[in-house]
């Protein structure tokens, strides 16, 4: 048995290849575009969600501040504004503010023993730009 060999080149000729390059080549700028566009998405996404984090945590910072002027004023410690204050000289805090809201308090007897229930809610607030962020806490003390 005799094998035939095929006497065509198989090899494609450059002229069969006019512009397949010019293909591939859009194709990959299209491709890294996309993947360009993609990282500048989750960039900037990112960045944001750190500034609502860092905000957030000087909000409750405020709010935090607050609640022991509050108290400190309960207690007979002494605070000056302890419902409301713009914090604008506190390193750190600029642009914070904080607001805090005392329930009136609670008689408790127990045991022959009388307590004063108090509950205290402090509303922190931060803004950088258009962002505007607050925090709440809440805290109960019985004296």
């Amino acid at each position: 048995m005799c094998l035939r060999r095929n006497s065509q080149n198989l090899a494609a000729t450059p002229s069969s290849q006019q512009g397949s390059m010019l293909v591939i080549a859009l194709f990959v700028i299209i491709v890294l575009a996309l993947l360009g566009l993609t990282m500048t998405r989750l960039l900037s996404s990112t960045s944001e969600t750190i500034i609502h984090e860092v905000l957030g945590q000087r909000a409750i910072n405020a709010a935090r501040s607050g609640i022991e002027c509050a108290v400190a004023a309960e207690l007979g410690a002494g605070c000056s504004n302890p419902v409301y204050k713009e914090l604008t000289g506190v390193t750190g805090l600029e642009n914070c503010s904080y607001s805090v809201v005392e329930t009136p308090p609670k008689t408790i007897t127990d045991g022959g023993e009388t307590f004063t229930y108090l509950t205290f809610t402090g509303t922190g607030q931060c803004t950088a730009g258009k962002i505007n962020v607050t925090r709440f806490v809440y805290v109960d003390a019985m004296l």
